[in-house]
């Protein structure tokens, strides 16, 4: 699966907002949204959230619980309607401070979902970010 592409949509007065088409391909009939660190949202597939969740089983519990209270306690399965719209929960839509726009940022095994007003781009970077990403690459042989 690889999730990529950006697209913008508007959240609705039902806090519903259409995923685009091409992420729900990717993402399958039901998926799991949940908080990401970054203060934005993070899509994965059912697939993809079974990985996720069998590494942090593997670890010890005494180390991870705050983790998996974060992360799992306020996930919640999406399945789209027929128009391809998704209903996000209050506490999610308050903890990535959505308001009305939201951007959808394809990451390769995820999609993550912002406020569009603070979503990151690659043309909102400034020299010294891009300069940072560029020795990440290097150092990690991208």
């Amino acid at each position: 699966m690889e999730l990529l592409g950006n697209f913008t949509n508007t959240l609705d007065a039902k806090n519903r907002v259409i995923f685009p088409a091409k992420f729900r391909e990717d993402l399958g009939a039901t998926f799991v949204i949940t908080v990401n660190v970054d203060r934005c949202l993070s899509a994965y597939s059912l697939e993809e959230w079974e990985k996720y969740t069998a590494k942090l089983n593997a670890l010890p519990k005494t180390q991870v619980r705050d983790i998996t209270r974060f992360i799992c306690g306020i996930a919640m399965k999406a399945t789209p309607d027929s128009q391809g719209r998704v209903g996000l929960s209050k506490e999610l839509i308050e903890y990535a401070s959505i308001e009305s726009g939201v951007t959808f940022i394809g990451c390769g095994d995820r999609v993550e979902i912002w406020d569009e007003r603070v979503a990151p781009s690659p043309a909102s970077y400034d020299a010294d970010k891009v300069n940072d990403i560029r020795d990440l690459m290097l150092e990690y042989g991208l």
